[in-house]
């Protein structure tokens, strides 16, 4: 059990570093003005979606193996200050973390033969995903000036993750994944929407929250990753919590998206101490929401073929929010950084509403 979560932690600060270390580096070593952001993080999520849609579905051992073996090579080429091989990788990052993540995911929550154990399981994995996204803040903080080394450990490793997820992985069927049955059911589109208010903000925070930390909130770019890692080191206490107690599902749906809404807004006031307890609002449905999201769909699925496709299809929603919410954000801040960070709020309020209206579907 204590394997699956050290494969999450690794996953997740490759992932992580992706994800919220280009942004940094398009604005520093390129000049990408502010408002267009966005556009970085939206280049790796949509070559997430096409390889999900593609490459995804062959499902194989030896593909994810390639898989991480290429990862590896796609982050030292993050920063060799050229602009080319910087879009290759993330073109290469987003392309592999397609095939990689549902992977990931399935199979940590069908090693075992029995829903409780995979459940278990799935909340250790999910509990490393936390802890791997509160080591890669703390790290980014750290190594922002220079983060070649950085780069060059998590290349090393993320070989560890190729080989436990190779022993690991046990689906031998041939058949096509495309199943209409498993993409159009109910609660897999429950799924999706109990994790709509961990994507909205996540998205917002991943591109923006470092920058803005220096140009709304007057504090500089590095404590702005360390607000990051505190609001990892939140959602990680709460996952924990989910790990270690038997909390009631819907009170923790109703009580996230109460959190959701009240970190939202205390974002809009220009003062870093409001932004730290928004921040610290905001990390409780974080650890909350995906665990409780995946849950649903260890629940409802059982064939791993089946599972790797519901897992892959939550996955393209979450990452089509992605790229949805910073774009809209860009807008509205190219007129004014208040105006981006509204925009913002009134998604994240609208997404926790839908949450609290429907959280009477049983999922």
């Amino acid at each position: 059990m204590k394997r699956i979560a050290l494969t999450a932690l690794i996953s997740r600060i490759a992932n992580n570093i992706i994800l919220t270390l280009s942004p940094v580096i398009a604005k520093i070593n390129y000049h990408f003005p502010l408002g267009s952001l966005g556009i970085i993080e939206a280049i790796v999520l949509v070559s997430i979606i096409i390889s999900m849609l593609s490459i995804n579905l062959i499902y194989s051992r030896e593909l994810l193996l390639l898989s991480f073996i290429l990862l590896s090579v796609s982050l030292i080429l993050l920063n060799m200050h050229n602009v080319s091989f910087f879009f290759l990788s993330l073109i290469l990052a987003g392309t592999l973390f397609g095939v990689i993540i549902p992977s990931m995911t399935t199979i940590a929550s069908s090693i075992a033969d029995d829903y409780h154990s995979n459940a278990r399981l799935l909340k250790m994995y999910t509990f490393g995903l936390s802890i791997g996204a509160v080591i890669s803040a703390l790290l980014e903080a750290i190594s922002l000036g220079n983060p070649i080394f950085l780069l060059m450990a998590i290349s090393a490793l993320n070989l560890y993750n190729a080989y436990f997820y190779y022993l690991n992985f046990r689906n031998k069927a041939k058949k096509s994944m495309i199943s209409f049955r498993t993409i159009f059911n109910k609660r897999l589109w429950i799924a999706n929407m109990i994790s709509l208010p961990y994507d909205i903000p996540i998205a917002f925070i991943n591109v923006y929250l470092a920058l803005l930390a220096h140009y709304y909130y007057h504090v500089s770019i590095s404590l702005g990753f360390l607000y990051f890692f505190v609001f990892l080191l939140v959602a990680s206490l709460s996952r924990y919590l989910i790990y270690r107690l038997e909390l009631e599902e819907s009170k923790m749906r109703i009580f996230s998206a109460v959190m959701t809404i009240l970190g939202s807004i205390l974002l809009m006031v220009n003062n870093p101490f409001f932004l730290l307890f928004g921040i610290i609002f905001l990390g409780f449905p974080h650890g909350l929401l995906l665990t409780l999201s995946s849950l649903v769909i260890a629940r409802e699925f059982k064939d791993e073929k089946d599972k790797n496709l519901a897992n892959s299809i939550n996955l393209l929603f979450h990452y089509a929010v992605f790229i949805i919410t910073p774009l809209i954000i860009g807008l509205f801040i190219n007129i004014s950084i208040f105006y981006g960070i509204l925009a913002f709020v009134m998604l994240s309020i609208g997404s926790s509403l839908l949450l609290m209206i429907k959280n009477n579907y049983k999922a």
